[in-house]
């Protein structure tokens, strides 16, 4: 059982949380911030390493707790060194703890319930609450000390879990109640500028940017009716969520349908943790006399009345997505450009979707239901086995049925294994080997070592899962 204190001190700079193990490793500090009566979520607080003399910032916590949120909607995101937690409330008593290794059921501890022992002894030394940890099974607990008004935590945790999942509980109570009694100002910017007089600004897209359109994309295979489904609500203008996992066709079909329907194409960055609104609508550059606002994907595809794709949105930041909110709902967003705030607003043939693989076994972050039912949610597979075949051969012409049977065999072989190490293998690497295997000059078990073997083995060590993988492939032809 490995412990951990949780101090929690005040100095000239402000508050901050010190997390020490008592077994003398690094310790890491959250620092809290001062905050006005009315706050715009969320609320971000800078987790930082110290080590001896120096303090680095490793990462951020993220706060979404406000008085005018109701409970369910309550949560903590905290992002430190690549990985992500997020903490959220199943009801006041319990809630869950989501990391990129594990699922923790966090439950308030009953002070009644505990046994008379273990009472006395936790009361003693100032005991006043506390949070139990469970997979499956009690792993570890939380325990809240307070004597002479200064509050003291104590984590106790198996061995073989890490103490940096949990660093949103040991802040817990502490940001409830620094959060408890603000109210969150709203987050779409509309609303806030409602006294701009409308066409007040001039608009600085439409002279200056043309329009983007794909002259030629991949043709999507239909796999399921997804197609017609999806083809209908575009026509129709809903924004769409297209849900599944990596190289089972999403952009393929988004791309095809604007090709095909000459329609003006924009494609945001990809989503990632670091994804702000700037990125979407547009940013500040450099400029003489003064710094200009280039427009981004969104904006442009607002004013130019096509499509605004959003690739990838499961790891962005939930406070980014709510600013989507008035885009959604009312087709308007308000942006700040070097002419002032200036409303846009689409045409009626402006289509917005976004794609993601949203899989809780692929990624710890649940987007909000007020977010998700603002979408039609169309989840899209991998094909069969017949229709991976199908898609092979019309992506690579003159493959022949033998070769395209043996890449697909091996390709559901090889997600058989990567399900186990929380993996996935889409459709790309097959493709590429696909059409190399007609010119290249490498044999077929070289290719698919270089396009489907090392790309899921990049950081391994042992080669554990290389080996597994190369087992099939001596299987199916041989060494």
């Amino acid at each position: 059982m490995n412990r951990y204190i949780v101090e929690f001190k005040k100095d000239k700079r402000g508050e901050s949380a010190l997390i020490t193990p008592l077994a003398g490793e690094k310790t890491i500090k959250v620092d809290f911030v001062g905050l006005e009566e009315e706050i715009y979520l969320p609320v971000y607080y800078n987790i930082n390493l110290i080590e001896g003399a120096n303090c680095r910032r490793i990462g951020k916590l993220g706060a979404w707790i406000a008085e005018n949120y109701p409970l369910e909607d309550y949560h903590l995101r905290t992002i430190t060194q690549n990985k992500t937690t997020l903490f959220s409330f199943k009801d006041r008593k319990t809630a869950i703890l989501k990391s990129p290794s594990n699922n923790y059921d966090i439950i308030t501890i009953d002070k009644g319930k505990l046994g008379k022992r273990r009472r006395e002894k936790l009361e003693k030394n100032g005991f006043f609450k506390g949070y139990d940890i469970k997979r499956n099974v009690l792993i570890g607990s939380y325990y809240l000390f307070r004597r002479e008004k200064k509050i003291r935590g104590l984590l106790e945790l198996e061995t073989g879990f890490e103490h940096t999942d949990f660093l949103s509980l040991f802040v817990l109570d502490k940001i409830l109640d620094e959060l408890k009694d603000k109210k969150a100002k709203a987050l779409e910017s509309i609303e806030a500028l409602e006294e701009i007089e409308e066409g007040k600004y001039s608009n600085f897209i439409l002279s200056n940017y043309p329009i983007n359109k794909l002259t030629e994309a991949v043709e999507y295979i239909d796999q399921k009716g997804e197609w017609e489904v999806f083809c209908e609500l575009v026509d129709k203008g809903k924004p769409i969520l297209l849900n599944g996992p990596t190289g089972c066709g999403k952009s393929t079909m988004i791309k095809w349908y604007a090709c095909i329907n000459n329609i003006p194409f924009y494609m945001a960055p990809t989503g990632n943790r670091e994804t702000t609104m700037d990125d979407i609508v547009g940013s500040w550059v450099p400029a003489d006399p003064k710094p200009i606002k280039a427009p981004g994907a969104l904006t442009l595809a607002m004013v130019h009345n096509g499509i605004f794709y959003f690739e990838e949105i499961g790891p962005v930041d939930p406070g980014v997505l709510y600013g989507l909110h008035g885009v959604l709902d009312d087709k308007k967003i308000t942006i700040q450009s070097q002419y002032g705030f200036e409303i846009i607003e689409s045409g009626e043939n402006f289509k917005m979707i976004s794609s993601g693989n949203l899989d809780s076994r692929y990624t710890p972050i649940e987007l909000s239901d007020a977010f998700l039912e603002r979408w039609a949610q169309i989840k899209v597979d991998y094909p069969d086995k017949e229709g991976t075949i199908n898609i092979l051969k019309s992506r690579a012409p003159g493959l022949d049925d033998k070769r395209a049977i043996l890449i697909t065999d091996l390709l559901f072989d090889f997600r058989d294994i990567l399900v186990t190490y929380k993996k996935d293998m889409g459709l790309r690497g097959a493709v590429e080997i696909s059409q190399a295997s007609l010119n290249s000059k490498q044999p077929l078990r070289k290719l698919i070592e270089v396009h489907m073997l090392n790309p899921k083995t990049t950081y391994e060590s042992n080669q554990t899962l290389y080996k597994k993988l190369l087992e099939k492939v001596d299987k199916k032809i041989g060494k």
